[in-house]
């Protein structure tokens, strides 16, 4: 089975299996936008710890179980980062750490609204909800490759990460400070081939399934704002906005 094939028999099934909420794409683009206006706006550590909790709370309602833990552990390791710096640290070494966690602590709201939207969104949906808004082909179909780009870049990573512990390379901090010559190697060279071969088996893949066809497009799924999409508009909207006096 082809990557290409792959990929969908996979995302066929979490979108099965998984989802006990499903969102319209426009709202999930809707949100996205709306965390990075947040990530501006933001006034406080407590709007941000609030702003977090929800978009976590919508991860886990959408079905995104393993992907929530794993950001929540990465945020709660930033945080002890911070805190670590602030405590332990001082003068240069202090500003760089506390730098550096603020920096991350300030686009993770967005690279979790990102990943969610990567992981439970199908192309079709993406691309037909987008057309319902007359969104230029121009901007769809990039929009459309990039979707489908990540996810196979990911599990191409995991191979390469699996050829790495067969050869005693550790694709782990301490394996770079050990071995970071053989690491850099076995990351970068294979890593920047796969992302040139999956960027031309997604673009061949997508010419042959008639993505520049200039007719409108039709789908199998019903892609139509819903009351879940409502709710979740509603509660991220009052919160961005309302959360800036509220905190």
């Amino acid at each position: 089975m082809s990557k290409e094939k792959n990929y969908m028999y996979k995302q066929s099934n979490m979108h099965m299996h998984v989802f006990t909420v499903k969102l319209d794409p426009r709202t999930k683009i809707y949100l996205l936008l709306l965390v990075n206006a947040a990530v501006f706006l933001s006034p406080s550590f407590q709007y941000e710890l609030i702003l977090m909790t929800i978009i976590f709370s919508l991860c886990i309602l959408m079905g995104m179980f393993s992907f929530s833990l794993k950001m929540m552990l990465g945020y709660v390791f930033i945080l002890g980062i911070h805190v670590v710096s602030e405590t332990f640290l001082s003068g240069v070494w202090e500003l760089m750490f506390v730098s550096f966690a603020m920096f991350i602590r300030k686009i993770f709201p967005c690279v979790v609204m990102g990943g969610l939207l990567v992981g439970t969104t199908r192309i079709n949906e993406f691309m037909t909800a987008l057309e319902k808004i007359r969104i230029s082909k121009k901007v769809i179909i990039p929009l459309a490759v990039m979707l489908r780009y990540f996810p196979m870049i990911g599990e191409d990573w995991r191979y390469i990460k699996d050829a790495m512990k067969l050869r005693g390379i550790s694709p782990s901090p301490i394996g770079f400070v050990k071995k970071p010559v053989q690491t850099v190697e076995c990351i970068y060279v294979p890593l920047m081939m796969a992302a040139s071969k999956i960027a031309d088996e997604l673009s061949a893949a997508s010419i042959t399934r008639g993505i520049e066809n200039p007719k409108e497009r039709s789908c199998f799924q019903h892609v139509s704002f819903q009351f879940s999409d409502s709710i979740v508009i509603f509660v991220f909207t009052f919160f961005v906005f309302g959360g800036v006096f509220i905190c």
